[in-house]
């Protein structure tokens, strides 16, 4: 045992040595994700196809569900099952089942008829994705105006309530921050872990490697937990940046961000160390992650949410890290989750990287014995 881990802390000396002996290497790694996150956080804008809503009626009235019948007869929104309160309400927003609520009061029909000053709904939008939230709320104002035209001109116009959730003030970057953390992170790292062996190739030392007492399931160990080294430091590095800098608020613990951090890497490292010993040399090292960063980052959630997608699409993004790490992240930044509340993304996250562990392994010993 002892004999095992003092090869372990060897080859990972090795490895934190290799990675870090060039000054070109290390501002490579920590110097290009703290800009690209600082220009990314102003820069990068959402768009918004599909809005999941859900009716809550106080009043079941013909007014009322005249109102809803509007909502959901735009090509926007798209209604779901009825609330049956506000308990329901809170759970399926919590959840993305929906991500807009319309409240109509009891008094909604009489206020219609001119029996009080002005009627009043009530619109419960999810904020967690304040450019999309934003875009929802201008689609209810839009369609209310329209319903005021055509039930009666001369009455009141209906006053509009809106209350964003999880983000008041329905700030971008709340929502974009922790999303370009995600995907920095996984894109830099997956290129690293990608690299590793194929630098080896392309340097002369891989058959020196082999030649070693390591067998393949330390050699790609090694090669895992100085990635993730290098991981953490990024992520750290980002974590900072969002928090001081953009005083982005934290409403979670940093165990459960941190545990995410570790799943998160632990799958992005094994689709890398898969790609690197698939790869001959660094050249088709970069093109694999190239194929793979693309579709990972497109499928993700950040340029278009998920549930806009088509039903197709949003089976293939489970196998998509980034797309689990995106939805975590902004659920410890901005809903302070619990780890009951995200142990499924947990279990997905080890799951793909055990999948691509095993993968590599396997491929890795089928070399070594040819």
């Amino acid at each position: 045992m002892m004999s095992t881990i003092r090869r372990m802390l060897a080859l990972l000396r090795k490895e934190l040595i290799q990675l870090f002996k060039s000054p070109k290497t290390r501002m490579i790694l920590f110097i290009p994700p703290v800009i690209q996150l600082v220009i990314l956080g102003y820069a990068a804008t959402m768009d918004l196809k599909e809005v999941k809503f859900a009716v809550l009626d106080h009043c079941r009235s013909e007014a009322s569900r005249a109102l809803a019948a509007k909502f959901s007869g735009s090509r926007i929104f798209h209604e779901k099952a009825p609330l049956a309160s506000e308990q329901d309400m809170a759970d399926r927003i919590s959840q993305r089942e929906i991500k807009l609520a319309l409240v109509i009061p009891e008094d909604f029909e009489r206020a219609m008829a001119g029996k009080r000053s002005r009627p009043n709904v009530q619109v419960i939008v999810d904020g967690r994705n304040s450019g999309s939230a934003g875009l929802a709320l201008g689609y209810a104002q839009s369609i209310i105006d329209a319903f005021n035209r055509e039930r009666n001109p001369t009455l009141p116009d209906i006053r509009l309530h809106t209350r964003g959730w999880y983000n008041p003030n329905f700030e971008a970057q709340y929502f974009m921050l922790p999303a370009l953390l995600a995907i920095i992170s996984l894109l830099d790292i997956m290129l690293v872990a990608t690299m590793s062996l194929a630098k080896e190739r392309e340097e002369g030392t891989f058959d020196q490697l082999l030649l070693t007492p390591f067998s393949s399931a330390e050699i790609l160990a090694g090669k895992a937990i100085s990635t993730m080294f290098v991981g953490f430091c990024q992520l750290t590095t980002g974590l900072l940046v969002i928090l001081l800098w953009y005083r982005t608020p934290f409403m979670s613990s940093y165990w459960l961000l941190y545990g995410l951090f570790a799943s998160f890497l632990f799958s992005s490292i094994g689709i890398g160390l898969l790609g690197s010993v698939m790869t001959k040399n660094l050249q088709q090292a970069m093109l694999s992650v190239l194929v793979v960063a693309v579709p990972f980052s497109m499928l993700s959630g950040l340029a278009t949410p998920v549930e806009s997608m088509p039903d197709f699409f949003q089976t293939v993004t489970l196998i998509n890290p980034i797309r689990h790490g995106i939805a975590a992240l902004q659920r410890i930044f901005l809903e302070g989750v619990e780890f009951n509340d995200i142990w499924g993304t947990f279990v997905t996250l080890w799951g793909i990287g055990l999948v691509m562990f095993a993968a590599a392994y396997m491929l890795f010993e089928h070399q070594r014995k040819r």
